[in-house]
């Protein structure tokens, strides 16, 4: 058996004795980060264009509108937080479990609403939806806690970094709003937040598919 030996191009001088090698990010697919980008605009939109349809009318029960387009949005929000899960923009550390974690409350959202035909207002939900209530809040919040991950984090580059963060503002300047203005102000500016941040951020996902 003969060994040759083939003479290395790297100048030994130019080697860091302290760097480490470290995996590279993964790289979603352009197609799916398309597709989740255009799910998610068109998510946002169709319930911006809900609430201020609905409008106040809200407050006197369930609506199917809302809750149909509410369903596209939530199916939009858990295509970018895989995304974000799938190509790590949390980080590699313990981060890593925040868009996880949220898969499965925004799943509990999406369910709830799925769950919600019939019932005239949610007073008269059964406890087990009821319980499920909760993840709607909680997803919002959740999305907030993601998008200001994702900017520390530095992972994505441009407005990437900072439309997740400024589109999960959504829940406390939308309570914000009702708080000064009341609900017919509230809705108006829900529905350009939706409009300006998460449809943006969908857009840009869709004509860029590069995270």
């Amino acid at each position: 058996m003969s060994e040759r030996i083939v003479p290395s191009s790297v100048d030994p001088s130019n080697v860091d004795p302290n760097a480490t090698s470290s995996p590279a990010r993964p790289v979603a697919r352009p197609g799916h980060v398309r597709a989740a980008g255009l799910l998610l605009a068109a998510g946002a939109t169709a319930w911006a264009a809900s609430t201020v349809i609905v409008g106040d009318k809200i407050k006197d029960g369930i609506h199917d509108l809302d809750t149909i387009t509410g369903m596209v949005f939530v199916a939009g929000l858990l295509a970018f937080v895989r995304l974000v899960a799938v190509t790590r923009g949390a980080g590699d550390g313990w981060t890593r479990i925040i868009p996880h974690g949220l898969l499965v409350v925004l799943a509990g959202a999406f369910l709830l609403n799925a769950l919600s035909f019939g019932y005239a207002r949610h007073d008269d939900f059964p406890l087990p939806l009821m319980i499920l209530d909760a993840c709607w809040p909680l997803g919002q919040l959740g999305m907030l806690v993601l998008g200001v991950v994702i900017a520390v984090k530095g992972r994505y580059r441009g407005a990437l970094r900072w439309l997740p963060l400024l589109a999960g503002a959504w829940f406390p300047v939308t309570m914000a709003a009702d708080l000064a203005g009341g609900s017919a102000v509230s809705v108006y500016v829900s529905a350009a937040w939706l409009l300006g941040m998460h449809a943006h951020l969908g857009v840009r996902l869709a004509a860029r598919p590069a995270l």
